[in-house]
């Protein structure tokens, strides 16, 4: 609760608890009861697991209210506890609809931004063959953004179109794992449209907005090079100070009856920052047989080096070797290839296994593996998600 606004959580809580809308309240839920285990000595960040097998770093729970207050008026918000925050309760969104017309809805509060393909329900683990969507691909700490949101939705040429216009900030706590930093984007604004014709469907998505993070060592470097050699202004290219930040997405699906076929690619950018371009993907291909769905899934994800700023700096090899240095200890690569297999054992919970092998890792934070030494990490991980 902490984390919602509160004149936005008072506004949806009031509209919901309301007299006319106690009679029209819809409570639903779902849950995901995650256990893993890493198979080796070394813990790789993108698993949140070590050598003891642990039910806490990915079981979730949520209960999500609403209620249509008539004419076209609802209000939702959805509340969740996640192990790997001891199951506190937080209000993970939290909006007031308004349907315009049969085609057009206005949404307004604590909204999912809408990044990827499965946005909408990233934590509904029952929705998609995996345990987790791709974390290669849906690598973005955050989620959620406060603004206003225009959804659309119409048939033209034999095909559904979706659009979803969005506007707003977000504030969120950056580099966690390092050196936890409170940051926003301003100004966060973009589009997501989608489409669906018989099995085929895809999505494309553009977002873009000012991003402020004054994370202490960026602002440290940036400080020494302004004073070392001001002429240059090569503090403005290290520090992330109102830079623009970009996402770029892209999928699709294909479902022919007993196979499954999904692809996303995503290109994440900072101009003018420390923050090196980022580009993830992934392919993944499910088999369905009768009750139980067997998957494979290939997956990427690297960012680019940066050698342009070091090399405005060759006349002072001391401070280039350094900045080189801060710039390359941001260079993060990995493979991953999962195995698993679903099990629809009840109309409303599906049991669920993974093998999980990365290779080709580097991860220079966390010394883990460099672009000459690369290193390889393994775990497997069994959940019950079901929805209610």
């Amino acid at each position: 609760m902490p984390k919602l606004k509160p004149l936005l959580l008072g506004t949806v809580i009031t509209a919901i608890s309301s007299t006319n809308a106690i009679a029209d309240v819809k409570i639903n839920g779902f849950a995901s009861i995650v256990g893993g285990v890493d198979l080796d000595e070394a813990t790789f960040r993108n698993s949140p697991y070590d050598e003891d097998f642990s039910f806490k770093p990915e079981s979730k729970f949520a209960l999500q209210v609403s209620s249509s207050l008539g004419e076209g008026l609802s209000a939702t918000a959805q509340i969740m506890a996640r192990g790997s925050t001891d199951f506190k309760a937080n209000f993970e969104w939290a909006y007031l609809s308004y349907e315009l017309n049969d085609n057009l809805t206005l949404r307004s509060g604590r909204l999912r931004l809408p990044f990827y393909k499965y946005s909408d329900y990233l934590d509904v683990g029952f929705a998609y063959p995996w345990i987790r969507p791709p974390k290669a691909m849906y690598s973005l700490l955050f989620n959620t953004y406060d603004g206003v949101s225009l959804l659309s939705n119409f048939y033209a040429g034999g095909i559904d179109i979706t659009t979803n216009i969005i506007y707003g900030n977000v504030e969120e706590t950056f580099f966690k794992t390092t050196t936890p930093t409170e940051g926003k984007l301003e100004g966060f604004k973009g589009i997501n449209v989608q489409f669906s014709k018989d099995w085929l469907s895809g999505y494309a998505a553009y977002m873009y907005g000012d991003v402020f993070i004054p994370q202490a060592g960026m602002v440290a470097l940036a400080d020494a090079l302004d004073t070392n050699v001001p002429s240059l202004n090569l503090g403005t290219e290290v520090k992330i100070d109102n830079d623009v930040g970009s996402f770029i997405g892209l999928g699709i699906t294909a479902d022919l009856d007993q196979f499954l076929i999904n692809a996303e690619y995503s290109e994440v950018t900072v101009d003018d920052s420390l923050l090196l371009d980022n580009s993830q993907w992934y392919v993944s291909l499910a088999y369905r047989l009768d009750s139980y769905t067997p998957y494979l899934t290939y997956q990427h994800t690297e960012n680019e080096q940066n050698t342009e700023v070091a090399s405005k700096l060759s006349a002072v090899p001391p401070l280039a070797t350094t900045v080189q240095g801060a710039f390359d200890g941001q260079l993060f690569e990995y493979t991953a290839t999962t195995l698993g297999v679903r099990y629809d054992f009840h109309p409303s919970a599906a049991l669920k296994f993974e093998y999980n092998a990365f290779s080709e890792i580097v991860d220079v934070t966390a010394g883990w593996g460099t672009p000459t030494d690369k290193e390889s990490s393994s775990n497997i991980t069994i959940s019950i998600d079901l929805v209610f």
